[in-house]
């Protein structure tokens, strides 16, 4: 009876370690295949964190010596952030790289999950275990997607930080699509996003690299997508600019202009500036009507004279916290889309093809 006992209590034991060690085993068997790429990740995270750290106290000193204000042009400060000067070309190489940062994690950590499970057939061997196709596929995605969040998330929140410096500094709008997209948590919800659409792909392709290439024609074509339509998620507002007086505080605090704001001067069509009656002049009648001045100012006199305007379309700062809730749950309903489809997927897979 105590024996019978005692086998009982053994079998119950090996029973508990079978479902402690699929867990323990899922965990352990994840670093082991991705363990490069997951180091990889953290070193690359942690330069550009650290980097965009260091520019990112350095425009505070600079912000202070210039009075917390706009620099001038013409001062130290304002040549350091102005024209093409070495501080300047790092920040907007930073800003790229923050931008195509969910295409790197979409190839590099979404596409291998179930894509080399397929090209080295090990998907009989994982799931034939005692961790089902499901358990196995959601404790790996869950394991992958809070490293993915946690490391963007940390360079999200550095990269927004030095954006809005920036914007401090010089007469830059958050508004434009690069500090727009590289603000809030827009880098960490857009890399979750390419993440899930790197395992659906791999699931479906079940190749390595037409999956990649498949992340990399969508990357480009959704971030141009949205680049072209974000200003107009919402009616545009308009305002009447005068030309050659004082501007209207409208285009301040980080506004975009939609439409307008350009003068198509001395040229055929038109010409973007309008008379007191409202009537848009042609680029040849704004000529003939101010002739160029040669740099002496004569001609915006000439503009503030004739009262002539600027029709503008644009977009308030105020709307910024919008637009990125907008643009992250247009994302993250893609995530859940793909999530779905991996799923799916998943459930679909004949085991005996491997």
């Amino acid at each position: 009876m105590s024996q019978a006992t005692e086998v009982s209590t053994a079998a119950s034991h090996q029973d508990d370690l079978g479902y402690a060690g699929g867990v323990r085993g899922l965990l352990w068997l994840t670093w082991r295949q991705h363990r490069w790429t997951l180091i990889g990740t953290l070193i690359l995270a942690a330069v550009l964190v650290g980097w965009m750290t260091y520019l990112s106290v350095e425009l505070t000193s600079l912000w202070h010596q210039c009075h917390e204000t706009f620099c001038p042009e013409d001062s130290p400060q304002g040549r350091r952030l102005g024209g093409s000067s070495p501080l300047v070309m790092t920040l907007a190489a930073l800003s790229l790289v923050v931008q195509w940062m969910p295409l790197l994690i979409g190839v590099f950590v979404g596409v291998p999950v179930l894509t080399r499970e397929h090209e080295q057939r090990t998907l009989l061997l994982a799931w034939s275990q005692d961790v089902s196709p499901q358990r196995w596929l959601w404790t790996r995605l869950a394991l992958l997607g809070l490293f993915v969040a946690a490391v963007t998330s940390a360079v999200a929140g550095v990269s927004d930080h030095l954006e809005r410096l920036q914007a401090r500094l010089a007469p830059v709008t958050l508004f434009d699509y690069g500090p727009f997209i590289n603000t809030a948590m827009l880098p960490a919800v857009i890399s979750l996003c390419w993440f899930a659409v790197g395992v659906a792909l791999g699931a479906a392709i079940r190749r390595t690299l037409p999956a990649v290439f498949g992340v990399i024609v969508g990357f480009v074509g959704l971030s141009y997508l949205v680049r072209w339509r974000y200003p107009t998620l919402r009616e545009p507002l308009t305002a009447h600019r005068p030309i050659g007086g004082p501007n209207l505080d409208v285009l301040r605090d980080n506004a975009l202009v939609v439409k307008g704001g350009l003068i198509n001067y001395g040229l055929d069509g038109p010409s973007g500036a309008f008379d007191p009656s409202g009537r848009e002049l042609s680029g040849v009648e704004l000529q003939q009507l101010c002739p160029p001045d040669n740099g002496t100012g004569r001609t915006l006199a000439c503009f503030a004279e004739h009262h002539l305007q600027q029709h503008i379309q644009y977009q308030p700062g105020s709307r910024i916290p919008e637009f990125h809730l907008i643009v992250a749950g247009g994302y993250l309903a893609l995530a859940a889309l793909a999530l779905v489809a991996v799923w799916w997927l998943v459930r679909r897979t004949d085991l005996s093809a491997g």
